[in-house]
């Protein structure tokens, strides 16, 4: 009886968690060997496979390392299984799976990697391959994933934006002019994230945070120049925090403006969107204007949130003991109808999640203040707590790979 896990899709600073408990449960569970693909599903493809060595992972500390270790250890992909059932494809991944008398696989990726575990179950279906379970395992910083409260990745994301605009604050704070500095956040569809800057004004004097704009917002241009222009009333430094994905109703700021290209899922990649914004504050307005991109530091910070990095573990080590008794399924994060803050923790079918988005609720975007209400009692839960990091000469080291495998 062997378990395989690989990783997939953008990382997460928590990413490794769910690794890390995906492993803690082979082990426990008394799993013979404990298998890591690199680079995703390419891995099994191209039979890039190590072994995980028990003796080092338990002796040497490695789950709290790999805790504490953002990005995706085990590399990752943007591989996209063909429509049809490819056997060349389809053929060389089972073929691995065989040989290396896989009796579980767990994926850990977002709603694109969801899509592979849903192909890879229906292949089996259709074969008749029976004797291995495939589960998936969630992740992404976007937060947009259905069927789940909150996605593993999103509350670590979160507190470092939130961490940075508070300290980006005390630096636009410092001339005495007016100025409009825009801060893009990634969501190319969903506007989780962006809308979580809005948790960095929770219980300061002064609004760090003045204005959020989102995909899910239908705005005119003018719409946000007027917006802009009434905020410079009460506040001579503005930080607007922006969602990569958001454009105006009126498709003023074209998309191809930003780019012409897609990635292996046929999603547009999309960046640029605050340069473009701060260019046109600075012609209408004629003030101060200018564009920080946070681009992936805030999905690979090791400003990790400890409830976060928890709730990441405890679905890899869930996702195995789904995967020994049944396949086609993925282990989702429910919140407790509560006073305080509890999880709990359901498996549904990756039909539910692949392919899908979660946006913000319509009721959250009637107004900012209840935006900022809504989004801060939302997210408050998921950012608190750290996990300690380990330095050396001042500066952070992680653990590798070979620290842990034969």
């Amino acid at each position: 009886m062997n378990i395989i896990v690989a990783q997939s899709g953008g990382p997460t600073s928590v990413i490794n968690s769910s690794l890390a408990g995906v492993i803690s449960a082979g082990i426990d569970n008394n799993f013979d060997k404990i298998y890591l693909s690199l680079h995703g599903i390419e891995g099994i493809i191209n039979d890039e496979i190590k072994e995980v060595d028990k003796e080092k992972y338990k002796n040497n500390n490695i789950k709290d390392k790999l805790m504490a270790r953002p990005s995706s250890i085990l590399g990752s992909c943007r591989f996209k299984l063909p429509e049809s059932f490819d056997d060349e494809v389809f053929g060389k991944i089972f073929k691995t799976l065989k040989a290396y008398e896989i009796s579980t696989f767990v994926y850990i990726g977002g709603n694109d990697s969801m899509d592979t575990v849903m192909k890879l179950n229906a292949y089996m279906k259709e074969n008749n391959i029976i004797g291995i379970n495939i589960i998936g395992c969630p992740k992404t910083i976007d937060n947009d994933l259905m069927e789940m409260d909150h996605s593993p990745g999103f509350g670590s994301a979160a507190k470092y934006i939130a961490s940075t605009l508070r300290t980006l604050r005390t630096d636009v704070d410092i001339y005495d002019l007016k100025s409009v500095t825009f801060v893009e956040i990634m969501g190319r569809h969903a506007g989780w994230l962006a809308a979580s800057s809005l948790t960095a004004n929770y219980k300061m004097e002064k609004e760090v945070v003045n204005l959020v704009y989102l995909p899910e917002d239908k705005k005119s241009l003018d719409q946000v120049f007027d917006e802009i222009d009434d905020a410079l009333k009460y506040e001579s430094n503005l930080i607007i925090a922006v969602a990569e994905g958001f454009r105006d109703k009126d498709n003023k700021l074209d998309e191809e403006t930003f780019t012409n290209k897609n990635d292996a899922f046929g999603h547009k990649i999309v960046s640029g969107v605050a340069s473009r914004l701060a260019d046109i504050v600075r012609s209408r307005l004629k003030i101060k204007s200018r564009a920080v991109e946070l681009s992936i530091v805030q999905r690979t910070s090791n400003l990790i949130s400890k409830n976060d990095a928890n709730e990441a573990y405890n679905l890899g080590y869930k996702a195995v003991k789904i995967g020994m008794e049944k396949t086609n399924l993925i282990p989702v994060l429910k919140r407790k109808d509560i006073g305080g803050y509890e999880v709990y923790y359901e498996a549904v079918s990756p039909e539910k999640i692949a392919n899908k988005e979660m946006k913000i609720p319509e009721s959250w975007l009637i107004d900012k203040k209840t935006l900022e209400e809504k989004i801060t009692a939302y997210t408050l839960p998921l950012i608190e707590g750290s996990i300690e990091q380990s330095y050396e000469n001042g500066m952070p080291v992680f653990v590798k790979l070979d620290d842990f495998i034969r």
